[in-house]
C-alpha cells in the first residue's frame, strides 16, 4: 500500500489549513468533499513529487465523455419528483375525502411540507439504489484514464529520471485521477443540470464514490499482494512491466466492482431510509391525531 493511500484511509482528526494534503491528508471521503483549493493543493503536491499534472486531464473531452456516460441527474430528478408527487397526490386525496375546513387548513400548512420531506427522502433512497450502472461506467472511465496517465508517465521516464522524480504507484495514480479529475467533473455536471438539488445530489455521489474507491483499492491490494510495484524511471524494461501489471490489476478490479457497489449502495442508502421511516411514522401519527380531533 502506498504511503499516500495509507494516509487517506487512516485519516486524521481534522483539517489543518496550514498543511497540504500531500503532507498530512485527511481520510479519502473528506478529500472528496474538498473545495477547489484543496484539490489544487493535492494536485500541486503530486506534481512536485512525481512531475505529473493530473489537472490537465480534466478537459472538455473528458467532461463530454462523462456527461454521455452517466444519467445521475435524470435518475435523481425522476426519483425525487415522482416520490414527492406521489405524497402530494395522497395528501390532496385526503383533503378531498375529509370535509373539514380545520383539517384542510392543517394539511395545507403541515401536511404538504411533511409530504415534501417524505418524498425527497424516499426519492434519495430510490436514487442511491438505482445508480449501479452509472457508477460502474464512471469507474471504467477512471480506469481508462489511469492507464492513459501511466502511459504518459512511462513515455516521459527520461525526463522524470533527470529531475529526480519518483514513479507514483498504480493505486496512487488511480486515486489521484478520481479525486482531482473524475469526481469534480461528475459533481460539476450534477450541479449544472440540477440547479435546485444539484448540491445535495453531488454530496451523495461524493460519499458513494469515496466509499467505493476505498473498498475497491483495499480489495485490489488484498487480492494482488506483491504485484503492486513502483519501478525506477531509468529502466525501460521495468516501466514496460509496470504498465502491464497495471492493466492486470485494473482488470482484477473490474471483477470486484459490482459487488462493492451493491454493498456501498446499501450503506449509503441506510441513513436516508432510516430517516424516511422515522419522518413517515411521525407524519402519519400527526395526521391521524389531527383527524381524531375533528371526528
Amino acid at each position: 500500500m502506498s504511503a499516500w493511500h495509507a494516509a487517506f484511509i487512516r485519516g486524521t482528526s481534522g483539517i489543518e489549513k496550514t498543511r497540504t494534503l500531500v503532507e498530512e491528508p485527511e481520510n479519502w471521503e473528506s478529500c472528496l468533499a474538498m473545495k477547489a483549493e484543496r484539490i489544487k493543493q493535492l494536485n500541486d503536491g503530486l506534481l512536485r513529487r512525481t512531475g505529473v499534472d493530473f489537472s490537465r486531464y480534466r478537459n472538455q473531452e473528458l467532461v463530454d465523455t462523462v456527461a454521455n456516460a452517466v444519467t445521475f441527474p435524470v435518475f435523481f430528478a425522476r426519483s425525487v419528483s415522482r416520490s414527492v408527487g406521489a405524497f402530494l397526490l395522497a395528501m390532496c386525496a385526503v383533503i378531498i375525502a375529509v370535509k373539514s375546513n380545520f383539517y384542510e387548513a392543517f394539511l395545507a400548512f403541515v401536511g404538504f411540507p411533511l409530504a415534501l420531506v417524505n418524498g425527497v427522502l424516499l426519492g434519495i433512497v430510490l436514487f442511491v439504489r438505482r445508480i449501479r450502472d452509472d457508477m460502474s461506467r464512471v469507474f471504467e472511465i477512471s480506469a481508462q484514464l489511469t492507464l492513459q496517465v501511466m502511459s504518459d508517465i512511462g513515455a516521459a521516464r527520461s525526463k522524470l529520471s533527470g529531475q529526480g522524480k519518483s514513479f507514483p504507484s498504480l493505486l496512487e495514480i488511480f486515486q489521484g485521477v478520481n479525486a482531482i479529475v473524475v469526481l469534480p467533473v461528475v459533481t460539476g455536471i450534477l450541479r449544472r443540470r440540477l440547479p435546485l438539488l444539484g448540491g445535495l445530489a453531488a454530496r451523495i455521489i461524493e460519499k458513494f464514490f469515496g466509499q467505493v474507491d476505498t473498498r475497491l483499492v483495499a480489495a485490489i491490494e488484498a487480492r494482488n499482494k506483491g504485484e503492486i510495484t513502483t519501478p525506477a524511471p531509468a529502466s525501460p524494461a521495468e516501466v514496460s512491466e509496470w504498465l502491464q501489471s497495471a492493466a492486470r490489476l485494473i482488470e482484477s478490479g473490474r471483477g470486484l466492482l459490482s459487488g462493492i457497489i451493491d454493498k456501498v449502495a446499501k450503506v449509503v442508502a441506510f441513513p436516508f431510509l432510516t430517516l424516511f421511516a422515522v419522518v413517515f411514522a411521525i407524519s402519519l401519527a400527526i395526521l391521524l391525531l389531527a383527524f381524531k380531533m375533528i371526528v
